[in-house]
């Protein structure tokens, strides 16, 4: 437990950062009307976070890499509860969105942060698990979002965002003290030799798992944005139905990354469970796409659950990256895994807004996104057995 607590800290900030990026989805309209900004403005005040956070993502793992853990996460944990705090006293459509891009930027720490930590203090046979636990944050921020409603209809936005930013503070202080025993910096051996950026980023296993990983981010989020929005007008479900079977593929997404966790403790389990997944998610989300227009809201449950749990495999990238990759260099790797992951969320969810919503549109849509499964089943193909 005294090697896992400083992850766990460090894993409790990230979560509290996913708190932050679902819950402006509930408080949008709030927001909108109380600023007096246009619906375009409300869209660009939730895109820009994770532009922010996507762009920071390579310079946060290299000044980890640079300066360690110990002080860098603690920093980026108060200076983003400060950008929340900017947030809820934000008073036009400027301040808005300074505040989320501020707000990405910082917490873009928080993931690779959490991997440099889990490959220096756990055991390597461990790692894959700790980053699906990691990764599971996503899941379980999307399935618990919906459950800020009841506090939103208590509390104006402006006293929930305060209240967020008080929070994050707390667990950003809780996270100093936890890493008070890390090294500075946070590396186990710098006698260790550095790969060359560029042979680093471009290394094969660096490159198969930044793409398993893009494909895994990218359906997930892509989908589940797809689904609300494309597949609502074809599917006989009601808006809450709807938004359940999102619920259900984001909590497929949290189970599988927990269960691929636990069973790939070698690399062979890891190709086994990432070539299973692949499959698997390429099937479901054909016959989902193929169904959704004649099926019940009872016949989509069980398949969008399944669904989830295919996709959660991609949590295993991190662990197909890592090996032979220096401790000093372990967050320059993690930050390009999920750099590439939301990439991949963010190309695939700004498909279905370029190209519309007319039914020819809607049919190249289900193209793209089998495709985009097939991608995946070839990458996971492409393991050997020691990634």
């Amino acid at each position: 437990m005294r090697r896992w607590w400083p992850w766990c800290a460090a894993t409790l900030l990230l979560l509290w950062q996913v708190d932050f990026q679902f819950t402006y989805g509930f408080v949008a309209d709030a927001v909108q009307n109380d600023v007096g900004i246009s619906a375009a403005q409300a869209t660009a005040v939730s895109s820009v976070f994770l532009l922010a956070y996507g762009a920071m993502q390579l310079p946060a793992g290299l000044l980890i890499d640079r300066f360690g853990v110990r002080w860098v996460l603690p920093i980026a944990g108060w200076a983003a509860a400060g950008a929340v705090l900017w947030f809820a006293r934000s008073q036009s459509f400027v301040d808005l969105a300074s505040a989320r891009v501020f707000a990405g930027a910082f917490m873009a720490f928080m993931f690779p942060a959490a991997g440099k930590i889990a490959r220096i203090k756990l055991p390597a046979a461990r790692f894959a698990l700790a980053m699906a636990l990691a990764d599971m944050c996503l899941g379980i921020g999307a399935v618990t979002a919906g459950n800020m409603a009841t506090l939103i209809t208590r509390l104006d936005w402006r006293s929930l965002m305060t209240i967020h930013a008080a929070v994050g503070v707390s667990i950003a202080t809780i996270v100093a003290v936890s890493l008070r025993g890390m090294p500075r910096p946070s590396v186990v051996a710098r006698d260790e030799p550095s790969i060359d950026f560029l042979v680093l980023v471009t290394k094969r296993r660096v490159v198969l798992a930044a793409g398993l990983y893009a494909w895994g981010a990218g359906l997930a989020f892509a989908f589940g944005g797809y689904w609300n929005l494309r597949l609502q007008a074809a599917c006989h479900c009601t808006a809450p139905q709807v938004s359940a079977l999102s619920t259900a593929l984001f909590a497929g997404l949290a189970i599988g990354m927990l269960a691929s966790g636990v069973y790939a403790t070698s690399a062979s389990k890891r190709r086994i469970a990432l070539r299973v997944g692949t499959v698997a998610t390429l099937i479901l989300l054909a016959w989902i796409l193929w169904k959704s227009a004649t099926a019940s809201f009872g016949e989509l449950v069980v398949p969008m659950v399944l669904l989830g749990a295919g996709l959660g495999t991609s949590a295993l990238s991190f662990a197909v990256a890592i090996p032979g990759i220096p401790k000093h260099q372990a967050g320059t790797v993690v930050a390009v895994v999920n750099a590439a992951g939301c990439l991949g969320g963010a190309l695939l969810q700004e498909l279905p807004i370029w190209l519309g919503g007319d039914t020819e549109s809607l049919d190249m849509m289900r193209v793209i996104y089998v495709i985009t499964s097939v991608v995946g089943v070839l990458l996971a193909l492409r393991l050997r057995v020691d990634e």
